[in-house]
């Protein structure tokens, strides 16, 4: 599991107007911005760190006074907080031995300048053998803060100073004296090679919210496209301690979410030119930042969180899978979150949205867990609307036992969930045979054993049925076609009402020209303008028929499963490639992926759309990547892995039925965390 920390001190947040000019030896400086500047260490070129121009602390008082040149220089200090009573070596080396295995942003490097923070009951001294032990490490000055008493005739220059700051590496330089310095957060700059993310951000010390880093690496991304994000992560050390559940962790947020101080453009210009820069944070975000993690930049979007091809773009490009080849599809909006979860180490989690499988598709084809959670657990305010009928939000990890306890956090407070605790699990699972096996025998297999485990160590039985004849009376006319055109006419009529014709408005009246939007919300912008009010109530009407349907004879309530049945599918590709170039799909052993829409001229089945069972029903749905198989790619010539995920779909208010599933698995070791890069395993 991931560590857990948390935030112990309240930090005293001031602007540092004028910037460093100055700096030591050990540091080189690679460029400057608004946000802070951007440094590497003479000995460890290759990695980059920001330190944020505004202070985190200010310390006034100092004793003795440092000298002008060291206050004129960009100085490395590590922080420690030390509650023993007696400051041994050995106190001191478990501490840093801690920080080296806990925490990717320090290394002893930022030992030059040693803070130690006394917590103890009473006051305290350091042993000499400690000073000796530290001086061989190159640490050159000590500062103490609390009543610590350094031994007499210290061998290295010892100071006093006030103010307490959190554990962790630090930048420390002056301005207004020798007897004053400012201390400053330093971030980790990660390049976000698979473009996940538009931009990254850091926290506004001073009005609150973030600044937008939009520090880029000098390398376009693409021809045409924006040069590559250095996104800043932040030292995990400055949580050491807390009690807060999700402390230490790092998300990226979905661009439809409003974040305080960063622009919110829901992968469109247009929107984004029309819409000022959000003064508040959506309260979904500020919950997950009241239980200890920190958000690190906002990931990209396919337009409006409509469905859309990775080809099917005008404003900002598709992320790009890591698995297998390097060219298969994460398809759906929020992709971006998707590939990024998949491709980097450094990031715990990250935030999406799902109205009709925005989470729940990439999810699966890339491999990681998610879960959409039953409709109306989530305040949505301050979230781009797609159709408020039908949108949840959703994320995604790569750790079960960290996907269990984000999401019973997340949404502890759902209004819409079971009120009974569920002590078992279900004994039904619905296995729909006109959907399965998939097309890749060997993916099969691995569906089957799953299976087996669920039945062999929860006694939950597989029941083979033709899903889509027990869905088809509560459809309209026993239709699914009408029944996904009624679904289709919720997000096309809510999206232009609520984002499209204002955006339209707006952007005419500023500029005197109508918007260019991306193909997709073009056509469904264009349909919706024929859709009348009584054409969307009739479609709300059906989709609350066809929830209680499914309530009361498909999902029924258990006292002691809370949902009497399970669901399973598989929402991706069935073990086989499907690429983020059109033409690709073309070739040999390539399969077409289906978003919201069958192919031009065939009708479209429940079989292949079992999505809109959670979206039209207000269901829970979590993905569980459980493996991977090979196909032979024909653009790397070679044999490439490509995870194999299922779907698991209950009663409405049933999440933590699921969530508590997906974590006795992780127990059993049924499934496991999922790595970063090609490769699930």
């Amino acid at each position: 599991m991931l560590p857990r920390f948390g935030v112990r001190h309240l930090l005293q947040q001031i602007f540092w107007i004028d910037f460093l000019c100055a700096f030591a030896s050990k540091l080189n400086v690679i460029s400057s911005h608004e946000p802070g500047t951007v440094f590497s260490f003479n000995d460890q070129p290759t990695i980059s760190y920001l330190t944020a121009s505004q202070a985190v602390l200010d310390v006034k008082r100092i004793v003795p006074s440092l000298s002008a040149k060291t206050l004129s220089q960009f100085n490395p200090v590590t922080n420690v907080i030390i509650k023993h009573r007696h400051l041994t070596k050995n106190v001191i080396q478990e501490h840093l031995h801690l920080y080296a295995k806990t925490d990717d942003v320090w290394n002893k490097r930022f030992l030059e300048t040693l803070i130690i923070s006394y917590d103890g009951d009473s006051s305290t001294g350091i042993d000499l053998e400690a000073y000796k032990w530290l001086k061989a490490q190159g640490v050159s000055r000590i500062f103490l803060s609390g009543p610590v008493q350094p031994p007499s005739n210290e061998p290295i220059p010892t100071y006093l100073i006030s103010g307490i700051l959190p554990p962790g590496p630090f930048i420390f330089s002056a301005k207004g004296g020798t007897s004053r310095l400012k201390i400053h957060n330093v971030y980790r700059l990660y390049l976000d090679e698979f473009e996940g993310f538009l931009f990254g951000s850091i926290p506004d010390a001073v009005n609150g919210g973030w600044v937008l880093t939009n520090i880029t690496n000098g390398i376009p991304a693409t021809e045409n496209g924006p040069e590559t994000q250095m996104i800043p992560a932040p030292s995990r050390l400055a949580m050491l301690g807390s009690n807060l559940p999700l402390a230490g962790t790092r998300f990226g947020l979905k661009d439809i979410y409003d974040a305080q101080g960063l622009p919110t453009a829901a992968g469109s210009h247009a929107y984004q030119r029309t819409h000022p820069v959000p003064n508040t944070t959506a309260p979904s975000i500020t919950k997950l930042l009241d239980l200890g993690s920190v958000m690190v930049g906002k990931t990209r979007t396919s337009q409006f969180a409509h469905g859309a091809q990775p080809w099917e773009f005008v404003d900002v490009p598709y992320s790009w899978n890591p698995r297998g080849d390097g060219h298969l599809t994460a398809s759906a909006s929020s992709s971006g979150s998707a590939c990024a979860i998949a491709a980097y180490e450094w990031l715990d989690y990250t935030v999406g949205s799902d109205t009709r499988g925005s989470v729940r598709k990439p999810a699966a084809l890339v491999g990681v867990y998610d879960i959409r959670p039953s409709h109306g657990s989530m305040d949505l305010t301050g979230v781009v609307t797609l159709s408020e009928e039908m949108d949840t939000a959703g994320f995604f990890a790569r750790h079960p036992i960290l996907f269990h306890e984000a999401a019973k956090r997340w949404y502890s407070d759902s209004p819409v969930a079971s009120t009974t605790s569920a002590t078992r699990f279900p004994s039904t699972l619905y296995y729909p045979t006109e959907h399965f096996p998939v097309k890749n025998q060997e993916a099969q297999k691995l569906i089957n054993h799953f299976l087996s485990s669920l039945q062999e160590l929860f006694g939950i039985q597989t029941v083979h049925v033709n899903f889509t004849n027990i869905l088809s009376p509560y459809l309209l006319n026993g239709n699914f076609p009408a029944f996904q055109l009624s679904s289709n006419k919720l997000a096309e009529y809510r999206s232009w009402k609520d984002v499209g014709e204002p955006t339209t408005k707006a952007f005419i009246s500023q500029f005197g020209q109508e918007p260019v939007f991306d193909p997709v919300p073009q056509k469904m912008f264009a349909r919706a303008r024929a859709i009348s009010d009584r054409d969307f109530a009739e479609a709300v009407a059906l989709k609350r028929q066809f929830r209680d349907s499914v309530a009361a004879n498909v999902f029924k309530h258990h006292p002691d499963s809370c949902s009497d049945s399970l669901f399973i599918y598989d929402a991706a590709t069935g073990g086989l490639p499907s690429y983020r170039v059109e033409d690709f799909n073309h070739l040999s052993g390539a399969t077409h992926f289906l978003l919201t829409a069958a192919g031009a001229g065939v009708e479209a089945k429940m079989s292949d759309f079992f999505n809109f069972l959670a979206s039209m029903g207000e269901l829970p749905e979590v993905t569980i990547p459980i493996g991977q198989v090979h196909y032979f790619s024909q653009l790397s010539r070679t044999w490439e892995p490509i995870p194999v995920a299922v779907q698991l779909v209950s009663r409405k208010g049933c999440d933590a039925m699921l969530l508590d599933l997906v974590k006795a698995l992780a127990d059993k070791d049924v499934v496991r965390a999922v790595q970063t890069g090609r490769s699930l395993v």
